[in-house]
């Protein structure tokens, strides 16, 4: 029996978040206003953020444009936005105060991150002055 892959999505107007999409089996759609009630009606939206898989200390699934706070071996106090490198072909938490600190969050299929070891913050693409700052632009 084969397993069923399930991709997800947050879905935004703009910069306004207005729910979430799940993919099932790579074709079935089902839409959510609150993450928690899912039904077949399509939410609009002109914006959708890619989950990258993993939930944060307090059970949040986090996206791509998620500002978090990360720890890196004992260090709590690092923020980072989760966004796409292109030089690793693979999500990472970009450094907010050294855009140059690309962490992985998966290296050879090992998690690096537990839950535990992050905790959302904020959203990216509320923050202009940042996303110059970290060279990106949301399209």
């Amino acid at each position: 029996m084969e397993a069923t892959l399930e991709e997800r999505y947050r879905l935004r107007q703009d910069e306004k978040v207005v729910g979430y999409a799940r993919k099932i089996g790579g074709r079935t759609l089902f839409y959510s206003r609150d993450g928690f009630w899912w039904s077949g009606i399509k939410i609009e939206h002109n914006q959708i953020d890619e989950s990258i898989g993993i939930y944060d200390i307090d059970r949040k699934m986090l996206h791509e444009w998620d500002i978090v706070e990360y720890r890196l071996e004992e260090d709590r106090d690092r923020l980072g936005a989760f966004l796409w490198s292109t030089k690793r072909k693979c999500f990472c938490i970009v450094d907010v105060k050294d855009p140059e600190i690309e962490v992985p969050l998966f290296v050879d299929d090992l998690q690096l991150f537990q839950p535990q070891d992050l905790r959302f913050k904020a959203y990216l693409f509320e923050n202009p002055d940042l996303m110059e700052e970290l060279g990106v632009r949301d399209e």
